[in-house]
């Protein structure tokens, strides 16, 4: 597959509801995947490549160590933790843009694999 280019804030589309994925979206995730390899990311959502579905890729130790790949496909959650705290965040769609992110310390996630 081939990396796609990566939309850019304040584009509109980045703030749009997306719709559920329906049928076989492998050939997305492996895009979305090429894509986030190469701009460097640990995530990145569809919208962000100008997809408007409910999926998503990360990889949250390629930088440290092997591979390990993941996708969620239309992804909800279903508990969050009462307790938040800062962390340090960047995203592909703002470059060069670190922010302290608050986020719930534990989610239950559901979603379906590919």
């Amino acid at each position: 597959m081939a990396p796609r280019p990566i939309l850019i804030w304040p584009d509109a589309r980045l703030t749009q509801t997306c719709a559920p994925c329906v049928g076989d979206r492998r050939a997305l995730a492996a895009d979305m995947l090429d894509t986030m390899y190469a701009a460097a990311g640990r995530g990145l959502a569809a919208p962000q490549i100008g997809v408007l579905e409910r999926i998503f890729v990360m990889d949250a130790t390629w930088k440290t160590g092997a591979d390990a790949p993941e996708m969620f496909i239309n992804p909800e959650i279903l508990w969050r933790s009462e307790e938040v705290a800062p962390g340090p965040e960047g995203c592909l769609s703002i470059p060069g843009v670190l922010a302290v992110v608050p986020r719930h310390q534990a989610i239950n996630l559901r979603w379906t694999g590919l």
